[in-house]
Formats: structure tokens, C-alpha cells, sequence
């Protein structure tokens, strides 16, 4: 089946005319490959080349750092004026606050992830918000997500 896709591929995203490995038969022993590091035009689809976890990694910090340390400085921010005694807030308040700020810091976590540019070759890091590089990935990691229920549900009907 050809590929109409005109986007290159990455490295680490998924082939989607890979052949399937025959199952093993029950009492057939599982041998482990003597070279734990496969050279990398062996490595699979989940490698992830440094320079493009290194982009990763800056654009984590950003769109996670931020909401964890504003969410502990709501925290700690609301301690400071409950001690002193400046005014009342409620508890309710400082919770739900303080966790809706982690909670943006788990998306955040996603967002630097799929808004880093995945192309290995490319100098450029993309945008400053990454919308174009998120929609990308986001359309790479949908179409992996069904190709994986495709194999699967054939593996069922086998």
C-alpha cells in the first residue's frame, strides 16, 4: 500500500507497512539479542534523536514550568497571607487554585511535547508557540494511534 502522505517522516514515528513477526509457539524459548545496543539505522520507532529532545526538553520547561512554580507561589502566596493574618481565604480557594495550576502543567507537559519540531534535519525550532509544529504532531500521533488499532483488530481476526 503506497504512501499518499507528501509530509517526510521522522525517524521515530511508526511504519505503517511494517510486516508483522510470526507469534512464537508455546514452549519456544525466547532468545535475547547479544548486542543490547542496536547500532541506530537499527533502533525503532522509539527512538528519539538528541537534538530533537533537547527542543522537547526547552519547550517542557516553558509550557510546564511555568504553571508548577505560579501554582506553588499561589500556595505558598496564600500561606504567607493566612499567616500573617492580612485576610480570610478559603481553603476551597487555595486548593482548587494551587491544582488547577499543576493541572495546566500536565497539559503543559503534552503541549511542549507535540509542539517541538520532530524533524531531525531541521535547524529551525519552530514558531514561538509551536501551533504549527503541535498540529503536526498531533495529526502524526493520531494517524500512528489508528494504525495500531488497525494491526490490532487484524490481529484479532487472525
Amino acid at each position: 500500500m503506497p504512501d499518499d502522505n507528501p509530509r517526510p517522516s521522522v525517524p521515530f514515528e511508526p511504519r505503517t507497512n511494517k510486516q508483522r513477526k510470526p507469534a512464537a509457539q508455546k514452549g519456544t524459548p525466547i532468545v535475547k539479542p547479544q548486542n543490547p545496543a542496536p547500532a541506530m539505522d537499527e533502533q525503532g520507532s522509539g527512538y528519539i534523536p538528541d537534538v530533537v529532545s533537547k527542543r522537547m526538553i526547552r519547550r517542557v520547561l516553558v509550557f510546564c514550568g511555568i504553571p508548577v512554580i505560579t501554582g506553588m507561589g499561589i500556595f505558598l502566596g496564600s500561606y504567607w497571607v493566612i499567616a500573617n493574618h492580612l485576610f480570610k481565604v478559603p481553603n476551597t480557594v487555595v486548593l482548587l487554585t494551587s491544582m488547577g495550576c499543576l493541572g495546566l502543567s500536565v497539559l503543559g507537559l503534552t503541549y511542549g511535547i507535540l509542539s517541538a519540531c520532530w524533524d531531525e534535519e531541521d535547524d529551525a525550532t519552530g514558531s514561538l508557540l509551536g501551533w504549527t509544529e503541535f498540529k503536526i504532531n498531533f495529526g502524526r500521533m493520531a494517524d500512528a494511534y489508528r494504525a495500531s488499532k488497525q494491526m490490532q483488530t487484524d490481529r484479532d481476526f487472525d
